[in-house]
C-alpha cells in the first residue's frame, strides 16, 4: 500500500483587520518624497497606519506611447506612467517609497498631473477584496472617474470611500460642477441604502469642505464675507469650501449616509487652532505682507463613519499645526489620523451623539448666527437642478 500522506499544513493565519486610517492630501506625492522624505519616513514609521488614502497624488496615469494631455486615448487610471524617462523615475520612486514601508498601492490616476488619488495598505494587513473607482454604482467595474478622484475598497468590516472633492471654485461653472459632485455622491450613499446599508461605510479624504463656523480660524467672518463674493446666488458666496450651500449639502450627506464625524466624536468642542487640515502659506516674500492666508486654516479633510462603527473610533488626530504648518510634511494639508477599536462594530452610541453635539456647538459658536442662520434659497440642496 502507498505510504500514508504528511499532514496538510495548518490553514495560514488571516491577516489583521484595517483599524487605523490615515487622510491626507499631498500635493503631489513624488514632490513630497523627492522633497520631504525624511518628514514622511517619520509619519509612517511613527504611528504605522493600516491604510492611507492620498488626496492629489498628481501623477498621470499609464498611456500609449507618446499620448499628450486631452487626445483622447485610453489610460490605465491603476497605473502610474511611464511615458518619459523622467515620469518613469518618478513612477520607480513612488513604488520604491511605497515598497520600503511595507504598503501596496492601489491608485486612480488623471491623464497628466492633475488631482489623482491613492490607497496605501499595509501588506501584512487585509487587502480590499473589491475595488471601484467611480461614484456611479452602474458603470461598469473598470471605470474610473475621469480625474481620478474616487477608490471605493471593500475590506472585511465595512466598505472604504476615498474621495478627493473638487474645489467650489470662484465662477459659476466651478459651482455647478461642485453641485453635480455632490449629487453624485448623494446618490451613491442613497443606493447603498444609507443608514440602513447591509455593509457600514468609511468615507475618507479632502472633502473640501469646512462644516461648521468653527471649523475655520481665526475669524470665521473673513472667509465667508472677504472672499468669493460674485457669485451669483448668495449662499455661493465666501470661501470655496466654505459657502452656506457647500456646507448645508455636506449635512445632507451625513444624513443620507447615517454617518458620523470621526474627529468630532473624541474632540466635540470645536477650537480651529487644533482642529485645521489646511493652513495658508507665508507667500515668497515671508510672513505675511505676501501670504494673505498665512495663519489661517480650515478643517477640510475628514474621516466619516457609519453610525454603527461610532463607538468605535477611540484616536482622532490631527497631526499637525502652527502657522508655521509642522507636521504637514511639505503639504499645505497635515494628515487626520482615525483609530478603529479591534472586534466587531459598535452599536450606534456616545460617539455618534458627540460628534452630533459637537457640530452643534461649533455652528453656534461667537459670531456664527449671522451667517449661518440664514435660509437656502430654493432649489439649491442635494437634488436640485439648474437654478
Amino acid at each position: 500500500s502507498p505510504p500514508p500522506r504528511p499532514p496538510a499544513p495548518p490553514p495560514a493565519a488571516p491577516k489583521p483587520h484595517v483599524r487605523t486610517l490615515a487622510a491626507w492630501n499631498a500635493n503631489s506625492l513624488i514632490q513630497r518624497i523627492q522633497c520631504n522624505r525624511p518628514d514622511l519616513d517619520r509619519f509612517l514609521r511613527e504611528h504605522s497606519p493600516d491604510v492611507v488614502f492620498i488626496s492629489e497624488v498628481r501623477s498621470p496615469a499609464l498611456g500609449p506611447a507618446g499620448c499628450k494631455k486631452g487626445d483622447g486615448q485610453r489610460r490605465q487610471q491603476d497605473k502610474l506612467s511611464r511615458a518619459s524617462h523622467s515620469l518613469a523615475s518618478e513612477a520607480d520612486a513612488i513604488a520604491r517609497f511605497v515598497r520600503e514601508h511595507g504598503y501596496r498601492a492601489y491608485w486612480s490616476l488623471a491623464e497628466y498631473k492633475y488631482a489623482g488619488t491613492g490607497l496605501l495598505v499595509k501588506a501584512a494587513c487585509e487587502q480590499p477584496h473589491a475595488l471601484r473607482h467611480s461614484l456611479d454604482p452602474d458603470a461598469a467595474a473598470a471605470t474610473h472617474q475621469t480625474e481620478g478622484r474616487v477608490i471605493l475598497a471593500s475590506f472585511e468590516r465595512f466598505d472604504l470611500l476615498g474621495t478627493y472633492t473638487p474645489n467650489n471654485g470662484g465662477s459659476e461653472d466651478a459651482h455647478a460642477r461642485r453641485r453635480r459632485w455632490d449629487e453624485a455622491c448623494a446618490a451613491l450613499l442613497q443606493r447603498r441604502g444609507g443608514a440602513a446599508a447591509a455593509r457600514p461605510l468609511v468615507w475618507l479624504g479632502d472633502l473640501n469642505v469646512a462644516a461648521e463656523w468653527g471649523d475655520v480660524g481665526p475669524d470665521p467672518g473673513w472667509f465667508r464675507d472677504k472672499n468669493g463674493q460674485g457669485a451669483a446666488h448668495a449662499d455661493d458666496r465666501g470661501q470655496p469650501g466654505f459657502t452656506p450651500n457647500e456646507q448645508a449639502r455636506f449635512r445632507s450627506l451625513l444624513a443620507a449616509g447615517g454617518l458620523v464625524d470621526a474627529y468630532r466624536t473624541l474632540h466635540p468642542v470645536a477650537n480651529w487652532a487644533t482642529d485645521v487640515t489646511w493652513r495658508g502659506c507665508a507667500g515668497k516674500d515671508g510672513p505675511p505682507a505676501a501670504g494673505r492666508y498665512y495663519a489661517k486654516g480650515m478643517r477640510i479633510d475628514y474621516v466619516l463613519v457609519d453610525r454603527r462603527l461610532a463607538g468605535s473610533v477611540v484616536r482622532a488626530e490631527v497631526l499637525g499645526g502652527g502657522a508655521e504648518r509642522r507636521g504637514f510634511l511639505g503639504s499645505d494639508h497635515c494628515p487626520l489620523l482615525v483609530e478603529l477599536a479591534a472586534g466587531e462594530e459598535a452599536k450606534e452610541g456616545d460617539g455618534s451623539r458627540a460628534a452630533e453635539a459637537g457640530h452643534a456647538r461649533a455652528a453656534s459658536a461667537t459670531g456664527s448666527a449671522p451667517h449661518d442662520a440664514r435660509p437656502l434659497a430654493d432649489g439649491v440642496g442635494l437634488g436640485a437642478g439648474a437654478r
